[in-house]
């Protein structure tokens, strides 16, 4: 196993240098002091609220008059209009926040020598060593999901620790502490909603405490245990419900919780050519090469493609929230765009890498939340906001139900529960998991389908549209019969809600057909997929980004929302070509021109990495790898977060995620009926492989290549059954031969086998 560990020299300053472990659940981020450590600790729950907003019954009568604008042609007058008529359909959220400071002082003053910290991204932990006046300490950190609670360690090899514990937060309502435990009680900034922190130290030397604060004396070792319970999930008992695990000692809690992430992390790994003065060397040391251009960047790159699947695993596992917008670590109390769950592109984002790179568990925290959380409350706004069935989120939301729109009229996008409903069907689409498609992920496809069976309607033209629809997050502009130019958010039917309901309906059609189920609904879905708007190609060569062939306000826009189609649907393919073609055209447009938005497609970090998932998804191989280093050097963190953009260095963690699954969509794509091997790989990569990487149909696949020719590869399947294999174009007619010593030739680079199991090819 290669180890993958993020190296510093010094301790971290903010947020965007700490290092951050967590369990789904519980979290913190470490600053790795030299003399005192500060763990700003963060518990899924604990989230502040206004009163969740009751969905508006006037709004459908107001979204009446502006459809009828609509069909009349009168976009301009219905924009405008409804900037005064649905100010009262808005409402706004609070934010996600951190859960107070816990303080750990081990030493008078800095000073020491051979100070390092590290993240060992394969184990979880996070490690501090360094020598002090001839004694070497070590500190060690890491979230256990097996034992549900944050573990920090100290050891000294020769002089004695001593050490203070105590607890911050800004809202303390209580703070004790009793033998070798601490207990506070706080509240978040809105809403009061409070929540408990116990800290428990066990230790072989003497353990004290007075005044809401823990000592300890004469020590070689030092165990912290923390855990956090709030009363959102714990209710009127949530201080007695935190609970500690029954404590032996630390390597007890470090085996198993060392043995169970290990055991996720491993599934997948990638191989590309790395210069060996830089393996494993500290992060400034990598960047400083990777900027100057003088070495070849395989190591970060593999550093920084397992990193995304550390922090998805970090934040998001089975029976947890799923990760946010900071995944599972913010630092303040009003944390950048309150760290919710923006359902527009981020939410969604966290999750691409998931199934190709083998954590599909980590998305089940993603499909409870959709069942327990936005499904009914939906239903409600459906009901009283558009007199309709099913289901509807709007752009953003959070743990309290929150469905109805927000913010502004850029909130009355309502597709932030049906573009979630492609991930419960790539979920079926990689594993084939009926069981799954019966019990959770039908109900939610058909209730976002029927929401929009109910809302859409006929324009002139009699095809099936909706509105008002945005185009998120850009404008059109629209010159009306008197030639008076304006600029709109909304219209009917952008290309992305045309896409979004085509490709749901497509799947709520064939879930229904997998499990039987055919009735009044799913027959008026086939209806109305036939009768909706067609994709087209625009004056520019582009793929029209709306229902006509507007202009864009911002051409270089940070969202590519008119690609929806291509990635990460996959209704444009190769066999969609001139479709295919006018993707290329939008992404060309969209970086190349950034105008005078400094926040446009170039320089918004997951705007990037969506950019490199479409390259690869086209086997664009060298404009994926320009979209790689243009991450790494303008984007990059010294812990490996990722900057939101150039003007604005704030973490979001989608970014993160979007350059794992990009890296992946390089070496593997199996959205055409087939699985494809290395299709845009760069020349830089003329070597490498992969294990472990995912493909739709039930299959897990290795390949090694050399060059452009795959060598060898593996596919392991969960059904028996015929899989086409496509090769790279230099692969035309080559022979491979199994561990039996059966032949198979590729036919126009493609082979057709049949997988019982395992099946393992090389060349011949």
């Amino acid at each position: 196993m290669r180890e993958y560990i993020i190296k510093n020299a010094k301790p971290a300053k903010d947020l965007l240098e700490s290092m951050v472990v967590g369990n789904g659940r519980l979290g913190a981020v470490l600053n790795a002091g030299k003399s005192e450590e500060i763990l700003t600790l963060n518990e899924e729950a604990i989230w502040s609220s206004r009163p969740t907003p009751e969905p508006n019954p006037e709004m459908y009568d107001k979204l009446e008059i502006l459809r009828n604008l609509f069909l009349e042609g009168k976009n301009g007058e219905a924009d405008q209009l409804s900037k005064t008529l649905m100010s009262d359909c808005f409402s706004r959220i609070r934010s996600y926040e951190a859960g107070g400071n816990l303080k750990i002082s081990l030493h008078e003053n800095d000073h020491c020598r051979n100070y390092k910290n590290e993240l060992d991204i394969m184990r979880g932990v996070a490690r501090v060593e360094y020598d002090r006046c001839g004694t070497h300490y070590v500190r060690e950190c890491f979230s256990s999901y097996p034992d549900n609670v944050l573990v920090y360690h100290v050891t000294s090899d020769a002089d004695i620790l001593c050490a203070q514990i105590g607890y911050e937060h800004e809202r303390l309502l209580s703070l004790s502490s009793k033998g070798n435990e601490l207990c506070a009680t706080a509240k978040t900034i809105y809403g009061d909603h409070k929540f408990c922190v116990k800290a428990r130290v066990y230790s072989d030397g003497t353990v004290s405490e007075k005044n809401g604060e823990l000592f300890v004396t004469d020590a070689n070792e030092i165990t912290v245990l923390v855990n956090i319970t709030t009363e959102f999930f714990g209710g009127k008992n949530y201080i007695e419900a935190v609970s500690f695990p029954e404590f032996t000692d630390y390597k007890a809690l470090y085996d198993r919780h060392t043995e169970d992430f290990l055991a996720v992390m491993t599934k997948a790994d990638i191989e590309i050519p790395v210069e060996e003065e830089l393996d494993n060397v500290t992060i400034p040391t990598y960047r400083a090469a990777i900027g100057s251009d003088k070495a070849n960047d395989g190591g970060l790159v593999m550093l920084v493609w397992q990193y995304g699947r550390y922090l998805l695993v970090s934040s998001s596992r089975p029976g947890t929230l799923p990760s946010n917008l900071q995944g599972l670590w913010v630092d303040s109390d009003v944390a950048p765009w309150n760290s919710d769950y923006h359902t527009n592109i981020n939410l969604q984002m966290n999750y691409w890498p998931a199934e190709v790179t083998n954590l599909s568990d980590s998305h089940l925290a993603l499909f409870d939340y959709i069942k327990n959380f936005l499904l009914e409350p939906g239903k409600k706004t459906a009901k009283i906001s558009y007199r309709a069935r099913g289901s509807v989120v709007h752009h953003l939301s959070d743990i309290y139900g929150f469905t109805t729109p927000a913010d502004g009229i850029w909130g009355m996008w309502a597709h932030g529960l049906s573009w979630l409903c492609f991930h419960v069907w790539e979920h079926y689409l990689f594993t084939k998991d009926e069981a799954f498609l019966k019990n959770t992920g039908y109900e939610i496809i058909r209730e976002s389908s029927l929401f929009f069976l109910d809302t859409m309607f006929e324009d002139k033209q009699g095809r099936l549209v909706f509105a008002p629809s945005t185009s998120p997050e850009n404008r059109h502009w629209f010159v009306d019969e008197n030639g008076n130019k304006s600029y709109c958010f909304l219209t009917m039917s952008s290309t992305m809600d045309t896409s979004i309901i085509g490709g749901l309906l497509r799947m709520y059609i064939k879930s229904a057909e997998i499990l039987g189920v055919s009735d009044e609904d799913t027959k008026a879905a086939e209806e109305a997929l036939e009768k909706m708007p067609k994709l087209f190609v625009g004056k520019h060569g582009q793929l029209a980004e709306w229902l006509e062939d507007y202009d864009e306000v911002e051409v270089g826009h940070r969202h590519f929302s008119p690609t929806f189609g291509f990635y990460p649907d996959n209704a444009i393919t190769r066999k969609t070509p001139e479709l295919y073609e006018a993707v290329k055209v939008t992404l060309a447009r969209r970086f190349g021109n950034p105008g005078s938005n400094s926040n446009g497609a170039s320089a918004v970090a997951w705007s990037v990495t969506w950019l490199m998932c479409d390259y690869a998804r086209l086997r664009m191989g060298e404009n994926a790898y320009m979209m790689i280093t243009n991450y790494i050097n303008n984007f990059l963190t010294p812990n490996l977060m990722s900057f939101t953009a150039k003007i604005l260095p704030v973490f979001q963690i989608e970014a993160c995620m979007g350059f794992t699954a990009g890296i992946a969509e390089m070496l593997i794509q199996s959205h055409e009926d087939m699985i494809s091997l290395i299709p845009a790989i760069p020349a830089k990569w003329n070597r490498g492989s992969f294990r472990g990487l995912c493909a739709r149909g039930g299959y897990e696949v290795d390949a090694r290549w050399q060059e452009e020719d795959v060598k060898e590869f593996e596919i392991r399947a969960k059904f028996v059954g015929e899989v086409v294999v496509e090769l790279p174009e230099t692969q035309k007619n080559f022979t491979f031969i199994d561990e039996n010593g059966n032949t198979y030739t590729a036919v126009e680079n493609k082979l057709t086998l049949n997988v019982d199991g395992k099946l393992h090819l090389a060349i011949k």
